[in-house]
């Protein structure tokens, strides 16, 4: 229900459980993991598609309950999360059909979010009952609280124009050029010094995380080292 491909430093990983708009299981919440875990050492860009119309629901919620309880069943989500986070090098998404719950999580987690302009989303989780935590840890590197909160406590769908202009993707394509754009995108990264763009990634990282009047003088320091090492 995973599949992944690799192409010399790219990675593919295929969400392949088209019948159930590609919902996450458990099973698929462990192998993502493992891939993503594996990453680094093998790939400067991973590229998640998906099979069929949907990107996908999120969660599966027919699943039978983990027997460990709560915590094993939601630690499984949590390594995802960890995974993403430390892959050093760039997550690209091509989302397109539904993107709700988990699913969006996956955006919101990718460097680059690429989806068609036809493409819908939702935070469901409040809806269905419980707080998405794990969505919440992420949805303000993106939004202010009152848009994010909006979202979430609503639970209502959007459209790509809408999630666009707040920040959760990229860019917007239309639908039938959709993996034509990633890959021609993803052909530029490559074709790019690795270490440019995951110096980059982790710079904006780090100043996001630090206020203003900091930020001038790493820039100064970190803009030094990188050309120390690199020349």
């Amino acid at each position: 229900m995973i599949g992944f491909e690799q192409d010399g430093r790219i990675g593919r990983l295929f969400l392949q459980r088209a019948s159930h708009a590609n919902a996450f299981t458990s099973e698929m919440l462990g192998r993502t993991a493992e891939i993503m875990e594996l990453a680094p050492g093998e790939s400067d860009v991973i590229v998640i598609h998906a099979v069929g119309d949907d990107f996908s629901l999120g969660r599966d919620r027919e699943e039978p309950k983990n027997p460990g309880g709560p915590y094993a069943a939601f630690s499984e989500i949590s390594r995802v999360n960890a995974a993403f986070a430390a892959f050093p090098g760039i997550v690209v998404t091509a989302i397109k059909g539904r993107a709700f719950g988990f699913g969006l999580g996956v955006a919101m987690r990718s460097d680059i979010a690429i989806a068609a302009d036809d493409a819908r989303f939702m935070l469901d989780e409040v809806s269905l009952g419980f707080p998405p935590m794990f969505l919440m840890e992420v949805i303000l590197e993106h939004l202010p609280p009152k848009r994010a909160l909006d979202l979430i406590l609503s639970s209502r769908e959007f459209g790509a124009a809408e999630a666009l202009d707040i920040g959760l993707v990229s860019r917007l394509v239309s639908a039938d050029k959709l993996e034509a754009e990633v890959d021609e995108f993803v052909e530029t990264l490559i074709g790019r010094d690795p270490d440019v763009l995951k110096s980059c990634k982790a710079y904006l990282k780090a100043v996001n995380q630090m206020p203003a009047s900091a930020r001038p003088n790493y820039a100064l320091v970190e803009q030094a080292r990188f050309a120390l090492d690199h020349h």
